[in-house]
């Protein structure tokens, strides 16, 4: 019986066994993990397949999450090592075992940034319409961009947003050649971390309906880049809030309630971060009638950007679901929200009206 390869569970620098071992071991697909919430806790984050292809050389280190016989804990198995080059069979056999995620270790976040920037810079919004891989490939390197932004400090740097704003460009672009938003956006699967994908989804529904709206380049970048950043207050939550499955207790929605103020605190003194995104991340929670926080605005003093990400915020909150609560499916939701304005004025009328029209016309 080939021997198993050496198991990986902490993230430090294994022997380069390679995949050929993997391969060479009667490898059992279903002990083959699926991403999960915590895989900012292992170390490691996952990366999809669709992001690889035969011949590359890797410029960070290639692991396979598994689970191990007798053994509640994951462990990660090194399958192409850094420097090494990514071989057609390799790929070829994680595609019959039908794994359709690799995992980096989160140290090596920066190079991976770097070189899936790189890459998207060879993509066109026509690339994006006419194969769907491409278009997610560009949700990959910015959901791995806002979990950088969020969870390195150091990261929150010029170059760093102009990154973002090329991400933002090319999202855009498609965005305005497509009318394909939701089964879109529906399509595109990524791991179970929701903050961040919670932040790409208001991102790339705040685009569309931008779009819809009539929104110019310009202003669609300076939204993009609020929309992705308007819950980065939310770092600094407890993570055992944030994964509970039971109702939250009044102590859990104070702590929540405090991100919007943090998300302002975090990106005020960022000279690079237009200021109506600012203004996105601080309002977003504010309702029409004075009842939201952190301020307890009424609707003529909140920025119609906020506004706006008011709406989209609860609809995606809403119908993508939470540890807490089941979601709910987008017609039962545009109800409750027309419904929730119609007894208290939460939302603004004028862009709630043009959100229900807006997902009419591309549903």
């Amino acid at each position: 019986m080939t021997k198993m390869p050496k198991k990986i569970s902490n993230g430090k620098s294994a022997p380069q066994e390679g995949m050929n071992q993997i391969l060479d071991y009667h490898l059992d697909a279903s002990k083959i993990l699926a991403p999960a919430a915590s895989g900012g806790v292992t170390g490691f984050s996952p990366l999809p397949l669709r992001n690889l292809a035969p011949g590359m050389k890797m410029p960070f280190n290639v692991y396979i999450k598994c689970k191990p016989k007798d053994n509640d804990a994951p462990e990660y198995l090194l399958c192409c090592a850094q420097g090494q080059v990514f071989q057609g069979d390799w790929f070829r056999k994680l595609e019959t075992l039908k794994v359709p995620w690799v995992y980096f270790p989160m140290q090596e976040d920066e190079a991976v940034l770097a070189w899936l920037h790189q890459h998207l810079k060879e993509i066109t919004p026509k690339a994006c319409l006419d194969n769907p891989e491409k278009a997610a490939q560009v949700l990959d390197a910015m959901l791995i961009w806002i979990q950088h932004f969020f969870m390195v400090e150091k990261s929150r740097t010029g170059p760093k947003l102009e990154m973002a704003l090329d991400f933002i460009d090319l999202a855009f672009e498609f965005v305005k050649r497509s009318r394909a938003y939701a089964s879109f956006i529906v399509e595109i699967k990524h791991h179970d971390d929701y903050l961040f994908k919670h932040s790409l989804n208001v991102f790339i529904i705040g685009l569309a309906f931008n779009n819809y709206l009539g929104l110019s380049d310009k202003q669609a970048r300076s939204f993009g880049v609020g929309a992705l950043l308007h819950d980065v207050g939310m770092i600094k939550v407890p993570g055992k809030i944030l994964q509970k499955t039971g109702r939250l207790g009044e102590e859990d929605v104070a702590i929540i309630k405090r991100h919007p103020q943090q998300s302002y605190t975090m990106l005020k003194n960022l000279p690079f971060i237009p200021r109506e995104s600012i203004l996105m991340a601080q309002q977003h929670h504010e309702n029409g009638d004075g009842s939201g926080y952190p301020m307890g605005l009424t609707s003529e003093l909140i920025h119609p950007w906020a506004r706006i990400i008011r709406v989209i915020d609860s609809y995606e909150s809403v119908t993508a679901g939470r540890p807490w609560r089941a979601p709910k499916s987008p017609k039962e939701t545009l109800w409750s929200m027309r419904h929730e304005w119609e007894n208290s004025q939460v939302y603004d009328p004028g862009f709630l009206k043009a959100f229900i029209k807006f997902l009419g016309d591309t549903g």
